[in-house]
């Protein structure tokens, strides 16, 4: 019995076959790479930089409101005291000068005028108040005259007005001067003081 040699398989040529790589085209590549930076870049300054920067422009801005209000609190520690002395040198210098005390001359604009009309402008003197009116009619203005008579702190009213003629109901622009009657007895007592010494 005769024993066969076993056969290997022999490899007798090399196979000289590469696998190609796809170089990328460089003009698509550089592109797009700075595309996307691009957006990368405005999107961290804008989704992130201006976020964090707005936020913080917001403290800071908070941080001065509250330094101011602190400041504002501070000057006006002594507010009461400035209002009593202020009342008290007012109410010695009305008794002086005869004239009205000015919170009486802002409750007659108040009760009298400001809740029927709107009220443009006020000066309050020792003798007189002038109010200029606007948005009322002629019937309102008379209401409002007739009130004022009644008032004990009213001596006369006198009423200027600028209106058209064309409706009856038209809003009229008024001017209202308030002679007040501690002012009044106090001119005539100073009219026959003077009028005693000539």
């Amino acid at each position: 019995m005769t024993v066969r040699a076993k056969k290997y398989p022999v490899k007798t040529t090399m196979n000289l076959a590469q696998k190609e790589i796809k170089h990328r085209d460089m003009g698509v590549v550089i592109p797009t790479a700075v595309v996307l930076a691009v957006l990368i870049g405005l999107f961290c300054k804008f989704g992130v930089v201006d976020r964090l920067n707005a936020i913080s422009r917001t403290d800071s801005a908070a941080v001065q409101q509250e330094d101011l209000l602190a400041q504002l609190q501070a000057q006006t520690t002594d507010y009461d005291q400035v209002l009593e002395e202020y009342q008290s040198y007012t109410a010695a210098k009305n008794a002086i000068h005869g004239g009205a005390d000015p919170m009486d001359c802002l409750g007659i604009i108040e009760a009298n005028l400001i809740a029927r009309s709107q009220v443009q402008s006020f000066a309050v003197a020792p003798s007189l108040i002038t109010v200029q009116l606007s948005g009322v009619t002629l019937n309102q203005i008379s209401s409002m005259y007739q009130d004022l008579k009644k008032n004990p702190l009213v001596s006369g009213v006198q009423v200027y007005t600028a209106a058209t003629q064309a409706e009856r109901n038209a809003q009229v622009v008024a001017t209202m001067t308030i002679q007040l009657a501690a002012a009044q007895a106090a001119d005539s007592a100073d009219g026959g003081e003077e009028a005693a010494s000539k």
